[in-house]
């Protein structure tokens, strides 16, 4: 649930709702919904000025509240959430990197494909 990722990332960065409310252009009163779980899913333009407000990227905020997979709704590229893959693979050879990563777009296309 996106709500309580919002919060806790909100009370970290010490702001209020007020605050994080303005910065992101919505209203206080739709954030203390949102963080309260009465909306369940955001639209991404919200989720994306509501990260930009918080200092994350989109697709960190999408999957800290386990919603990645609705990233490939917007993006059925998935390059989204290859971005969250490719600094945990810094350390490997170019190579191989490129291998895992080519790996993961197949699945990520196979799982999404209409199945019969």
């Amino acid at each position: 649930m996106i709500g309580p990722v919002v919060r806790q990332l909100r009370q970290e960065r010490k702001l209020s709702q007020e605050t994080l409310a303005s910065l992101a252009h919505v209203s206080s009163g739709y954030l203390s919904k949102l963080e309260r779980g009465l909306y369940k899913q955001p639209s991404y333009d919200v989720l994306n000025r509501l990260a930009t407000a918080l200092n994350i990227s989109t697709t960190e905020l999408y999957q800290s509240a386990g919603m990645g997979h609705l990233l490939l709704e917007i993006d059925p590229t998935w390059e989204p959430v290859m971005e969250t893959f490719e600094p945990r693979l810094g350390d490997l050879p170019k190579r191989d990197r490129q291998i895992i990563l080519s790996e993961l777009r197949r699945i990520f296309r196979e799982e999404t494909e209409v199945k019969p």
